[in-house]
């Protein structure tokens, strides 16, 4: 065990590999579980990787808009240190977005975002029909007008959890798949860990925990504050051919992220369905015409999958980071729609108050005992349910 004990990190998403690559830097034993396998069964195995705190900057939660701008300015230097560690590329574009109307209550939309940019200081540039034809050929003639973000970039999540994993276990950490944490409980200076690993239960005991299985959190039974943690299920789409796009192109309806292997995501809804994984026809059908209308060459590509992640949503929708009810216990879920955003900051912060017990003043927002005074039901338990594995 290194200076400082041994880590166990409860999940291995986008967030738990994130925060064991930057503990792993600084020379901490590091130990994931994951209750699947890397990269197959998280909300970042689903999400496209668009990282836009400029397209979806928030008037309702500007510390989370800070938080993600923040993220944003760290995202190339994280990704330099993860390509490096790793040998490995992420797929990091820095294109931009293009934000564009199909009609006339698309306009209306894209002009109130623009008008609340301009206002935040944001660079947003309002962009003609003949600008978007220019740009990019192969959109709708109906696109009337658009907003180019161009700070607004992309990364590819599944091959960034790759080499995040690759680079943890280049540095000595250790990721054990297909093992699921069950309960959390207080051992003498540290915690000891129950883990179900393919049907046999094991023990450990760690010096800090930190509680990072997205939309699982809730069910792993530990000495936390409420922590209210639920499901909000998103059907993304898969298309493969001829890249028609040049950059990610999104309508008020829609989203459309190329690849450079020819790769195109198309997403996403946003359902309260518990943890239904199951791909249905009407959203499949609602993202494919949203998407043609936007791009009619779709039509000729391949639909290569379709599949269901789960967001880790609380109920203000805003991250729970840092430490949670009693000392070497931490928490880092809820990230919803952000997660791959926030991965760098969430990880560094709270890698820092690990290593030094101080919190950043960008984490006081999100601190994970912020429910208990709600009247919240406690971690793990929702109305009229008892929990349930993942």
């Amino acid at each position: 065990m290194s200076e400082g004990g041994q880590v166990c990190i409860a999940g291995g998403g986008i967030i738990g590999l994130a925060l064991a690559f930057e503990l792993t830097e600084r020379g901490r034993d590091v130990c994931v579980y994951e209750a699947g396998r890397i990269g197959q069964h998280c909300a970042a195995s689903v999400a496209a990787g668009m990282l836009a705190p400029v397209s979806e900057a928030d008037i309702s939660h500007p510390e989370l808009s800070r938080l993600a701008l923040e993220s944003h300015g760290r995202y190339a230097d994280f990704v330099r240190r993860v390509e490096t560690a790793s040998g490995e590329q992420v797929g990091y574009d820095t294109s931009g977005t293009l934000f564009v109307a199909l009609h006339r209550d698309h306009r209306a939309q894209l002009q109130h975002l623009h008008d609340f940019q301009v206002d935040r200081g944001f660079e947003a540039e309002w962009i003609s029909r003949a600008e978007i034809r220019e740009m990019e050929p192969a959109i709708s003639p109906t696109a009337s007008a658009g907003l180019l973000l161009r700070h607004d970039h992309q990364v590819d999540p599944r091959r960034l959890m790759h080499a995040l994993a690759a680079a943890i276990r280049g540095r000595g950490g250790t990721i054990v798949e297909d093992a699921r944490v069950l309960r959390v409980q207080a051992a003498g200076e540290g915690y000891e860990v129950h883990v179900d690993a393919e049907g046999q239960q094991l023990g450990e005991r760690f010096a800090q925990v930190v509680l990072a299985g997205g939309a699982w959190t809730g069910q792993i039974e530990a000495p936390l504050p409420p922590l209210p943690v639920r499901p909000v299920k998103g059907q993304v789409l898969r298309l493969r051919g001829e890249r028609l796009i040049s950059r990610v192109v999104r309508t008020p309806d829609v989203y459309l992220v190329p690849r450079d292997d020819g790769e195109l995501v198309v997403g996403a809804t946003m359902e309260e369905q518990g943890f239904d994984a199951r791909v249905m026809a009407g959203p499949v059908l609602d993202l494919l015409r949203e998407a043609w209308r936007c791009l009619p060459g779709i039509y000729d590509i391949e639909l290569a999958e379709t599949c269901a992640g789960f967001r880790p949503a609380l109920r203000d929708h805003m991250p729970a980071i840092g430490l949670a009810h009693a000392p070497g216990l931490f928490v880092a879920t809820g990230h919803f729609r952000n997660g791959i955003e926030l991965a760098p900051v969430t990880a560094q912060l709270l890698a820092e108050q690990m290593e030094t017990s101080n919190a950043s003043p960008l984490l006081e927002p999100f601190a994970p005992g912020r429910f208990a005074e709600a009247g919240e039901l406690p971690a793990g338990v929702a109305p009229g349910t008892e929990g349930g594995g993942r």
